[in-house]
C-alpha cells in the first residue's frame, strides 16, 4: 500500500514538474513557460557585443530589464532562445557595441551604433509598439539597423 501511494507521487511529480503553479484560494492556475527565439538580421561589422533586453512592461521599459544577455558578436549564431517565459507581453531592443563601452551611443537621440527592435519599427522605441504577446513558443525576427 505504501509503494503505490509513493508511486502515485512520483508520477503525479513528474507530470507537473514542467508547471508553474500559483495557488489563489481554492483554485490553482497552471501556467505554462514558453520560449523565445529572436533571429537577427543585419550584422555587418563582425565585431565588438550584442546586447539584448527583454522588457515585460512599460513601467520598467528601458529601465530595467526583465531578462538581459551580452553576447560577443564572433559567437552569435544569428539566433538566441531565451526560455521559461510566462504568458504576457513583452517588449525587445538590441544594440551592436562596437567600441566596447558597454553603452548604445547616440548623438541626439539617434543611435551612431546598429541597433534593432522587436517588430521592427521605424520609429522612437516606445513599449507599445515594441509588444508583442507570447502565449507559447514564439519566434521574431529583428532587423538591425546600421
Amino acid at each position: 500500500m505504501m509503494y503505490q501511494i509513493f508511486k502515485f507521487i512520483l508520477i503525479t511529480n513528474i507530470i507537473f514538474s514542467s508547471y508553474a503553479y500559483k495557488r489563489e484560494g481554492n483554485n490553482i492556475n497552471f501556467k505554462k513557460e514558453y520560449s523565445l527565439t529572436i533571429q537577427v538580421e543585419g550584422i555587418l561589422i563582425k565585431k565588438g557585443f550584442i546586447y539584448i533586453a527583454i522588457y515585460n512592461n512599460e513601467k520598467d521599459f528601458l529601465i530595467s530589464p526583465y531578462i538581459k544577455k551580452k553576447i560577443k558578436v564572433n559567437d552569435f549564431l544569428g539566433s538566441i532562445t531565451f526560455k521559461k517565459l510566462q504568458v504576457g507581453e513583452y517588449a525587445v531592443t538590441m544594440y551592436q557595441d562596437l567600441n566596447g563601452n558597454g553603452k548604445l551611443d547616440k548623438l541626439f537621440s539617434v543611435p551612431l551604433e546598429p541597433y534593432g527592435l522587436s517588430n521592427n519599427p521605424s520609429s522612437f522605441p516606445i513599449f507599445n509598439k515594441l509588444k508583442f504577446n507570447i502565449n507559447k513558443d514564439e519566434t521574431i525576427k529583428i532587423k538591425i539597423r546600421n
